[in-house]
């Protein structure tokens, strides 16, 4: 800041003392090429301290200024070598939009992290491309202009409003977001954009009109690199993540008003293209072609992940978050599913509860972390034995719950034995150590839509007799209460539990 201090009180000495003539405009756009260089430095720098969204948007602004520093090389070689028709042109297509960066900041999510380049960022960065092909057609190569240093009367108008659309955008965003990080650096910089558009209509409409470089107006150009300097140099506690929102203020969710920034390039390249057609058809044509597809691409990357968010948030709400298994509610939902179908086929549905043993031992003696191992390895094990048709849930806790569809008394029996030796064979390692785990399980067995209850309890039942009986065993139900609304084979059953 210092530094800047005192480029700028050395460009109003070049002013005063040579102005217009001799080495006046080559020292002007000198100290100017200086005072933009330490501007893209003190954003860099900006984008070093920062994270998230102010990373984001300070390197975009480093991008920008980095425009603007080629602009004003190039036309320090015109000052050198003058006369050069394609230095002056370059120089101002860059003057003009050296911002158009800095407009890719609207689509920025302040929820996410920054740094990584996702389809949708580069499809971002295709539309803003064709946003200054467009441009260039718009306000350079059809129009005919007085200079080549400048631009034609007739665009002047849409420029500024497109640079007013742009500083608007940002303010919009500030007023717009509850994140206290988001109202900070899209209102500075907005009001930032806003007064640098006001000097270019200055520039354009007011007493700057007709003035060559080296006059009074560029140290308005100088204390407009000034500014954005000290914005950039003072940033350096309001990008704390931690500060980002305001105290109880719940996280804010991306609402649509953000999303509709994305259609700020789409119809700027029509509101164009609309100009060039009455000249060139074919190429507004084109330009407004290539437009659409890039448009329709980002439409189908965002609804695939939409389709992909609503799968996980899906699975998430039917499956158990540690083991993977169905959770206690689908589950049920697919047990009284079962006994529906059983109902209508006249076909037994199997149910088995499962308990661990003694897994608050291990609970105690290893960890929360080695019981949560435990019981994922047990899920995967109970699932690799059934067959691909039975449902396996945890029912809670340490207890899960089958579901075996055509399954009677013999065969859930025959099933239940499966599951117990598969896990008592199985080799556990957790907290550095091996594990002997075994199960004890309870089944029953039910025809009926109406017994899931009674099934269920007959199964609990059946699980505590295992349990109490020296657990690592398997019991079928004794009571008849999961049986009451078979009809066919009622005697079978009953001779099978006894």
């Amino acid at each position: 800041m210092i530094a800047a201090v005192v480029l700028l009180l050395l460009h109003v000495g070049v002013v005063a003392g040579f102005g217009t003539a001799a080495r006046g405009p080559f020292l002007s756009d000198l100290l100017q090429l200086t005072l933009g260089a330490l501007v893209a430095l003190a954003c860099f720098r900006a984008s070093r301290r920062s994270e998230g969204l102010a990373c984001s948007v300070w390197r975009l602004t480093t991008v920008a200024y980095g425009l603007w520093l080629v602009a004003q090389a190039v036309s320090l070689c015109n000052d050198l070598f003058p006369g050069s028709a394609t230095g002056s042109w370059i120089s101002n297509l860059l003057f003009c939009f050296w911002f158009a960066p800095m407009a890719m900041a609207m689509f920025l999510d302040p929820e996410h992290e920054a740094g990584n380049l996702d389809a949708l960022v580069a499809l971002d960065f295709v539309q803003g491309t064709m946003v200054c092909i467009a441009a260039y057609l718009y306000f350079f190569y059809l129009p005919k202009a007085e200079s080549s240093d400048e631009l034609a009367h007739g665009v002047w108008a849409p420029y500024f409003v497109g640079y007013g659309f742009v500083a608007g955008a940002y303010l919009l965003r500030a007023a717009l977001s509850r994140s206290r990080l988001a109202r900070q650096l899209f209102g500075r910089l907005g009001l930032f954009l806003a007064l640098s558009g006001c000097v270019d209509a200055l520039y354009f409409y007011g007493p700057g009109r007709r003035l060559k470089t080296g006059a009074w107006f560029d140290i308005l150009w100088s204390v407009m690199l000034v500014i954005p300097l000290i914005l950039a140099t003072t940033w350096r506690t309001a990008e704390e993540p931690v500060a980002a929102y305001e105290e109880g203020a719940p996280r804010p969710e991306k609402k649509i008003h953000s999303e509709m920034f994305h259609l700020f390039y789409p119809l700027l390249v029509l509101i164009m293209s609309l100009r060039i057609a009455r000249e060139r058809l074919g190429l507004a044509a084109s330009v407004v072609f290539l437009s659409f597809v890039c448009s329709s691409a980002r439409l189908l990357v965002t609804q695939t992940r939409l389709i992909r968010t609503q799968e996980a948030l899906r699975r998430e709400a039917s499956h158990d978050g540690l083991t993977s298994l169905w959770n206690h509610k689908v589950i049920l939902e697919i047990l009284n599913r079962e006994l529906l179908r059983a109902e209508r086929h006249g076909q037994p549905v199997g149910v088995i509860m499962a308990d661990v043993d003694d897994f608050k031992k291990v609970n105690d003696s290893r960890g929360h972390a080695a019981g949560d191992v435990v019981l994922r390895i047990i899920a995967s094990e109970i699932a690799a034995v059934v067959r691909p048709y039975d449902s396996v849930g945890r029912y809670g806790g340490e207890e899960f719950l089958v579901v075996a569809p055509d399954c009677g008394p013999a065969e859930i029996w025959e099933l239940a034995e499966r599951i117990r030796n598969c896990v008592a064979n199985c080799s556990i390692v957790a907290g550095g150590t091996s594990l002997h785990v075994t199960l004890s399980l309870g089944v029953s067995t039910g025809r009926s839509a109406a017994d899931p209850e009674k099934l269920l309890n007959a199964a609990d039942t059946a699980l505590y007799q295992a349990k109490n009986g020296g657990r690592n065993r398997v019991e079928p139900s004794a009571g008849r209460a999961a049986l009451a609304s078979s009809e066919s084979s009622s005697a079978a059953q009953s001779s099978f539990w006894l």
